[in-house]
């Protein structure tokens, strides 16, 4: 069973329910965020990509539905980030884990949303979950 988001969360970044649950975040990826997985047999991203920002700000993301209807590469969020990799995990999965999905654009990016909820509990099973499950859209 699913816990309802935190109070601040639904406070300030409410969950919106027009970004539907298939649609994939999109999540960049410093180098040193990237670990080899022995039990995959492969490269995948660390659960360090998927907390909050150091300056307690939610998790930022990219909606890719929003670059595709502006028929923008999804890579267009790499733009000034020499080096990054591109990640995407569904909204579906993050707020399957008690996480909002809150469209935030930015004068820089229209697709920037963000996704708030505790990422720490249960000995980081939240970012970790995510990294586990997060698809490569562009690999390291």
């Amino acid at each position: 069973m699913t816990e309802a988001p935190s109070s601040y969360c639904a406070e300030h970044y409410p969950d919106d329910p027009t970004v539907a649950d298939g649609a994939d975040l999109l999540r960049r990826i410093p180098p040193n965020h990237v670990i080899y997985d022995e039990n995959l047999k492969q490269h995948r991203p660390s659960s360090q990509a998927f907390r909050d920002d150091r300056d307690g700000d939610p998790m930022s993301v990219y909606l890719s539905p929003v670059l595709v209807s502006e028929n923008r590469e999804l890579s267009a969020v790499l733009t000034g980030h020499q080096g990054f990799a591109l990640a995407a995990v569904t909204a579906g999965l993050a707020r399957s884990l008690s996480q909002t999905v809150h469209p935030d654009p930015i004068p820089e990016e229209s697709s920037h949303a963000v996704v708030c909820g505790d990422k720490e509990s249960g000995s980081r099973r939240v970012a970790r979950t995510l990294a586990k499950a997060a698809v490569w859209v562009v690999r390291p």
